[in-house]
């Protein structure tokens, strides 16, 4: 029987926990897209779908963007997601939950298709000891009528570098298609691939944090700043801005909202702590003043979110 999992953390190419990942005749590269993590599972102690978010089970009384509400509706995916669970109770369907009504993540420009959408992009399955290899997952869900949800496969490479991956990133207009616009960015997975330290991992590309990556550091007197440089990009908080609406119901960010800032201000600082193993490799373990750290980043968040909105 299932139950709620969260969803792996996927990490970014370049760091010890991908290293060796391309190296591979068989990496799955699909569209990474910008909404809320999201799953699906079937409980039978009650005899209907569950619903999850990325760190909590849902429900009528606890949703999270309207998901719960959907995928215990009657939509068509929400269907045939139903069907499909029910029929594979030691699985949980992951996705991209995109919003019903309106786009829930920080980029609004993608198509009107997106909108009461899950886009599906991995399996968790008990009887396969872990995340289902993508073509199987993609072929189960295509027998089920599910394939139009899929998250885009955008190629599947052998032996790519990272610039050929990067490439594809730039050239990934999954639903932004005709706008010469490009999309968030790309994961790689490789089925059955496990890491330097025995674990299974996948890595991805988000554009704006990837072009900083293979950068050096610009000197400071202090690191601090480096870190903040580095990690709280103009993505990242685009991103947090968007939770922070979700958070709170509302289609706009206010700064004049000591709430909304004060949320956005402790999330983008939560978010960079749950970095630190990767900044903390990128700058070779340095000593850092977390004081000095987290002034530095609410005024880097503060500052952003007073001229972007």
């Amino acid at each position: 029987m299932a139950v709620y999992a969260k969803y792996t953390h996927v990490e970014r190419l370049g760091t010890e926990e991908c290293e060796g990942l391309l190296d591979n005749d068989c990496v799955y590269v699909s569209s990474k897209i910008d909404g809320t993590n999201a799953c699906v599972f079937w409980d039978e102690e009650t005899g209907a779908l569950g619903a999850g978010s990325r760190t909590r089970t849902l429900s009528a009384e606890s949703d999270n963007a309207g998901f719960f509400a959907w995928a215990t509706g009657d939509a068509q995916e929400a269907k045939l997601l139903r069907e499909y669970c029910r029929a594979h109770p030691a699985q949980v369907v992951y996705g991209e939950w995109m919003g019903k009504d309106k786009l829930i993540g920080s980029f609004k420009g993608y198509d009107k298709r997106a909108l009461g959408t899950l886009f599906i992009y991995d399996v968790l399955g008990e009887e396969a000891g872990g995340y289902l290899p993508e073509p199987t997952w993609r072929e189960e869900l295509a027998k089920a009528g599910l394939e139009p949800y899929f998250v885009k496969l955008l190629a599947v490479l052998d032996h790519p570098t990272e610039v050929d991956v990067l490439d594809l990133a730039k050239r990934n207009d999954f639903l932004i298609e005709g706008t010469g616009k490009v999309g968030e960015g790309v994961v790689c997975k490789v089925p059955g691939w496990k890491n330097q330290f025995g674990r299974m991992a996948y890595g991805k590309i988000v554009l704006d944090e990837f072009k900083r990556q293979g950068r050096k550091p610009a000197f400071h007197e202090q690191v601090e700043p480096a870190i903040i440089e580095a990690f709280v990009t103009d993505a990242e908080i685009e991103k947090t801005i968007a939770k922070v609406c979700v958070a709170c119901g509302t289609d706009e960010f206010d700064p004049a909202s000591r709430k909304m800032m004060g949320m956005l201000v402790s999330f983008s600082w939560k978010d960079l702590l749950g970095e630190c193993p990767n900044w903390a490799r990128k700058f070779r373990n340095p000593k850092v003043d977390l004081g000095t750290m987290q002034g530095l980043c609410s005024r880097r968040v503060g500052t952003f979110a007073a001229g972007k909105h």
